[in-house]
């Protein structure tokens, strides 16, 4: 159908409604004149002001002359008698009612009123009302031009004009609203995340190098036996020198002064903790791009999500990186509406398919099982064990001597003799004699020396041990099984061949005549963009095969773990669902040692012992600070090594700081000769290069595991997926709904470009309160308002009568051409509806809504009355008059042209029949010319028979459960 130009009519001048001597009417074309649009029109119609109170009880009265249009509008101009109404209502003549100032000033109020209506609508609903007055009170000033016999009717009947400017006005390119803008957009968030990172690495390398650290010293003189007076309020903490500040980046500077970091002197120690914590919460601001990657397969085919996506952004090369085309409607014109309908008639045998092979007594069954299981253990223990022990001993002590001296001499003689004499007889004598004599003598003598000892000692100890264990332990086993059958089986004793063959639709169609209309032509882009955007952000329920893209940076090089970043590693964790994803380490860390002694007298005192550094870490400088006490005149002394550093504070006490270098730990010797003394250590430590490469590895990992997960769970679906396709039958969808699917998207866009509005977003419900449910609440102004936009356009236009025609994919955006080609559908017309890369609508408006439509198109207002106002445009007038003058309605429609009969269309499917060898036109031999195919099984091709139970339908049909 093809929508011809309007021929030029002669058409009736109106009754001037408009006059241009009101102020509104000036300020409306001057602006035009200078290129203002019609949004400008309408701002500066709505800073028109209403008249006060005293101009509106000065206002003309116009009801007696409603009225007496109301009772005469059949009767002719002499037969009405406008004078005597004029007379009779306001005591005036015709010609001094039209002299009077009050007369002019109604006629400028309401050509004032009806340019509000024009350009911003007829919220108060009295547009037609005034359109009415005004016709009156212009009738009334040239009532001298029509003839008496002409019906009061006809004259105030005919359509008002409104201004010529109204056709000339540009027409502003239809844009999308720009969304509401965040206080911070992603494009900030992503440019402050960059500087974050590159200020950190600056910082890091600064540190690591040391020779921009500056060590100080924070220290007062000790005086002995006083209080010590506190040094001047300073920090003893390392710094960075003037020339590296002043040698950092700029964007570095705006990161430290951003962060309050760049006043004063520049403690990196202090620095890189502030900026990772800042780099962790930019992180979370940053719009991650958690849009699946990869392919989605539906039931009509496949999409690269990839290419979708940049299609849809308009981020890819060449043509895709150019907005797609404006949307546009041609000018109305007048056609005939010539509706081609089509009726299903029959289905035909096409080419062949497949050929299904079942030899004699051949059993063929396909069994596939799948067996998924997942075994989980996590056991995490943690064990924390602190033991301190302090031994404080102070000693006094003398000499203690213990001596003894014993000395014993002993002597002892011994002196004996015997002597005997006798005779025998009377004369025999006997004599005896004993001696004895003993003498002893003893002397002892002994010497004891002792002197006094004294001893006092004082001992505390202390000792705190804390152990914490954390025992988790998981076990998740997930086991899955589907067995799918699909069988051959052939129990005869000939061989069964079963051929696939294609069915084509066949239809009959025919051309019907509904008359005349007001037509409009559209091209829509991309018809099935909106769909396919919905099918990819909500896939229907268990039809969506999404295959995950493998990990990868964004100019497409596969990712590594160099390339993963505190800022950039969350995406890839939020893309990929990494679970239990481990944090980075922290930049620095403090490691701390203190020691001390108390004591009443001077003694000297020695300490020695390791700081331990934590794994992964370097000690880069140590901030010492030490105090001591000690009696006037007395030698004291107050010395501190820490890893080949010394230093002294004999005389002095306070912090000083200096470099440390080592990766496990720190010795520490402590001499000192005083009554007492303290020393505390802080030592910085910063995360080496090859714990950082750790991290990186380990998250790499994670992310390299998830993907891999994501990837074995898409190839079981896409291998179960197959298997269904193998075994069950396609159906796809009611082509009926598809047709519904299409005329509702079209329409959608038809109505988008009518309404010169991009984002059709009617909310008639209220916003949702804060801290309450979101119960759907009507905002009855909204409503009202959408209500009366949806009736009208519901109403003035045949939907059910729209045609349209989908052209090839090559209109469309460069960047989703591949994913169009891949689209296929069992309907043929579905299919090329979501491949259509434009499509061109025409859409009838309902007989009676003509003058309407125009109004609305024109003016983007909606006018509610029945005499609608028109546009003086050379198109727009001829048009109308002829619709009204030409217009045959024919609610059936009569074939076209006239005792035409229906003709058959085919249309290809994706449908398949299984047809048995017998029944298919005879075989050819190519080595045989002209002799016929013989099987094994029976005669030639022609003549085989095939019992009746033995066809593979059946037997398919059995096997596959069907």
């Amino acid at each position: 159908m093809t929508v011809r130009p309007a021929r030029k009519q002669a058409t009736h001048a109106g009754l001037p409604v408009m006059v241009e001597s009101s102020g509104l009417y000036r300020r409306l074309a001057e602006a035009a004149a200078a290129g203002v649009g019609r949004e400008g029109l309408r701002e500066i119609a709505g800073d028109r002001q209403p008249p006060d109170e005293a101009a509106r009880a000065a206002e003309l009265d116009l009801a007696p002359l409603r009225a007496w249009f109301y009772a005469n509008e059949k009767s002719t101009l002499e037969e009405a008698d406008l004078g005597g109404c004029v007379s009779r209502a306001y005591g005036l003549s015709l010609d001094e009612l039209v002299e009077a100032p009050e007369f002019a000033a109604a006629r400028a109020e309401l050509s004032d009123r009806l340019l509000v209506a024009a350009l911003r609508g007829d919220a108060a609903g009295t547009a037609e009302r005034d359109l009415l007055d005004a016709k009156l009170l212009g009738l009334a000033a040239t009532a001298a031009a029509f003839g008496p016999e002409r019906s009061l009717g006809d004259v105030v009947g005919a359509p008002a004009t409104l201004p010529a400017f109204f056709a000339r006005l540009p027409t502003a390119r239809a844009s999308a609203p720009a969304p509401p803008v965040p206080p911070e957009s992603d494009d900030e968030a992503r440019t402050w995340l960059d500087d974050l990172g590159r200020a950190h690495r600056e910082l890091l390398r600064l540190v690591h190098d040391g020779r921009h650290l500056v060590f100080s010293s924070v220290t007062a003189a000790a005086v002995p036996g006083a209080a010590a007076e506190a040094p001047e309020a300073a920090s003893a903490e390392p710094r960075l020198s003037a020339d590296a500040v002043a040698g950092l980046g700029e964007r570095t500077r705006g990161v430290l002064d951003r962060l309050g970091l760049l006043a004063g002197d520049l403690r990196p120690f202090r620095a890189i903790p502030a900026i990772e914590a800042e780099l962790h919460h930019a992180a979370g601001r940053v719009a991650a791009d958690v849009r699946p990657g990869g392919t989605l397969a539906f039931d009509g085919g496949e999409i690269d999500l990839h290419r979708f996506h940049r299609a849809m952004s308009g981020g890819g090369e060449g043509l895709a990186a150019d907005p797609p085309p404006a949307p546009q409607h041609s000018a109305a014109g007048l056609a005939d509406l010539l509706v081609v309908r089509q009726k299903i008639k029959a289905y035909e045998l096409g080419e062949f398919a497949h050929v299904e092979n079942i030899m004699a007594g051949e059993t063929r069954e396909r069994s596939t099982r799948r067996l998924t299981q997942v075994e989980v253990t996590t056991e995490d223990e943690t064990e924390t064990e602190t033991e301190k022990e302090r031994d404080l001993q102070s000693t006094e002590r003398d000499e203690l001597q213990n001596e003894a001296e014993k000395h014993v001499k002993s002597q002892l003689d011994i002196e004996a003799g015997l002597q005997v004499s006798g005779s025998y007889g009377p004369a025999a004598s006997f004599s005896s004699s004993v001696k004895a004599g003993s003498s002893t003598s003893t002397e002892e003598s002994q010497r004891k020396a002792s002197s006094f000892s004294q001893e006092v000692t004082q001992r505390t100890a202390e000792k705190v041990r804390e152990r914490v264990r954390s025992l988790v332990r998981r076990r998740t086993l997930e086991e899955f099984e589907e067995t799918n059958r699909h069988a051959f089986s052939n129990n005869f004793t000939k061989h069964v061949r079963g051929i696939y063959r294609w069915l084509n639709k066949v239809y009959d169609a025919q051309v019907f005549n509904y008359g005349q209309r007001f037509m409009f032509d559209f091209v829509v882009p991309e018809p099935a963009a909106y769909y396919l955007y919905g099918l990819v952000e909500n896939p229907p329920q268990d039809s969506e095969l999404v295959k995950p893209q493998a990990p990868a940076t964004p100019d497409g090089q596969p990712l590594r773990p160099s390339y993963l970043t505190r800022g950039n590693y969350t995406e890839f964790v939020a893309r990929y669902r990494v679970v239990n994803a481990p944090a980075p380490p922290p930049s620095t860390r403090t490691v701390t040692f203190s020691d001390k002694q108390d004591g009443t007298t001077t003694t000297n005192f020695g300490r020695s012992g390791k700081i331990e550094i934590p794994e992964g870490y370097a000690a880069k400088s140590v901030t010492v600070q030490a105090t001591h006490l000690f009696e006037a005149g007395s030698v004291h002394n107050f010395h501190i090594v820490i890893g080949g550093q010394l230093y002294v504070y004999t005389d002095i006490f306070g912090a000083k700081s200096g470099t440390a270098a080592a990766e496990k730990e720190l010795s520490i010797s402590i001499a000192v000769t005083a009554l007492c003394w303290s020393v505390g250590v802080d030592v910085e430590c910063v995360v080496t290069p090859e714990a950082e490469a750790r991290w990186q590895q380990s998250v790499y990992d994670a992310v390299i595991a998830a993907y891999q997960q994501q990837l074995a769970e898409y190839n079981e679906r896409a291998a179960q997926r197959e298997l269904q396709r193998s075994t069950n039958q396609q159906f796809g969808r009611n082509p009926l709904v598809n047709r519904r699917v299409e005329r509702d998207e079209l329409k959608k866009w038809v109505i988008m470009m009518l309404a010169k509005k991009p984002d059709l977003n009617l909310d008639s419900f209220q916003p949702p309160v804060p801290m309450t449910p979101p119960e759907p609440i009507l905002d009855l102004d909204k409503a009202n308002a959408n209500g009366k936009f949806i009736r009208f356009l519901e109403n003035a236009f045949e939907w059910q009568n729209m045609l349209y025609v989908c052209y090839p994919h090559m209109w469309g955006r460069r960047a989703r051409w591949i994913s169009a080609l891949n689209i296929t559908d069992p309907d043929a017309d579905f299919a090329a509806f979501l491949r259509a890369g434009a499509a061109r609508v025409q859409v009838p408006v309902r007989p009676g809504f003509e003058s309407a439509v125009a109004y609305f198109v024109y003016t983007g207002n909606i006018w509610d009355g029945n005499d609608v106002p028109r546009i003086d445009d050379d198109l727009y007038v001829p048009i109308i008059d002829e619709i009204t003058t030409n217009l045959g309605k024919l609610d059936n429609g009569v074939p076209y042209p006239a005792g035409s009969k229906p003709w058959e269309v085919v249309v290809p499917t994706d449908l398949v029949l299984v047809q048995d060898v017998s029944d298919v036109p005879p075989l050819r031999d190519a080595l045989k010319p002209g002799a016929p195919v013989a099987l094994a099984d029976g005669p030639a091709a022609a003549g085989t028979e095939v019992p009746g139970d033995a066809s593979p339908v059946s037997g398919h049909e059995a096997a596959s459960g069907r």
